[in-house]
């Protein structure tokens, strides 16, 4: 009965050693602190202001293949050719990594267009709580 409510890609699967159950309430601050931090990683990626945007990742930041230097490098790189961006994001997920409060996976469809390019996408991103807020340690596509 439980396949008929699964579906691949759509329905996230979180593997842990255990689970915690909690009221909504209970998470609602840290949810929505989380999505504030999401929607200002977008806006800041969509104004074209490279170096806010890129206060957004962490120093120990990778995507698999960049770290944050080539990250970083790659991104002026690439918005330097652009005059405008617009990045909409929807069906978004958060949840707490299993045994820590301070990791968050982050999954959400991108819906990306630029004055050059247009591409959407599923993507991941893991985000890691710091004393100044939340950054995000890992991007890539879901």
């Amino acid at each position: 009965v439980i396949g008929k409510n699964l579906r691949v890609g759509v329905t996230p699967v979180i593997i842990s050693a255990g689970i915690e159950w909690v009221k909504p309430d209970a998470v609602e601050s840290l949810r929505k602190e989380l999505l504030g931090a999401v929607e200002n990683w977008r806006r800041d990626w969509a104004s074209l202001d490279t170096e806010t945007y890129l206060k957004h990742y962490a120093p120990g930041f990778t995507s698999g293949a960049q770290d944050l230097a080539a990250w970083s490098q790659q991104k002026r790189s690439v918005n330097a050719g652009k005059t405008w961006i617009k990045v909409g994001l929807d069906r978004i997920s958060v949840f707490l990594y299993p045994g820590r409060d301070d990791l968050a996976v982050v999954t959400f469809e991108q819906d990306y267009t630029s004055s050059n390019l247009s591409n959407q996408m599923a993507k991941r991103q893991y985000w890691l709580r710091e004393k100044s807020g939340w950054r995000i340690l890992y991007e890539g596509a879901a």
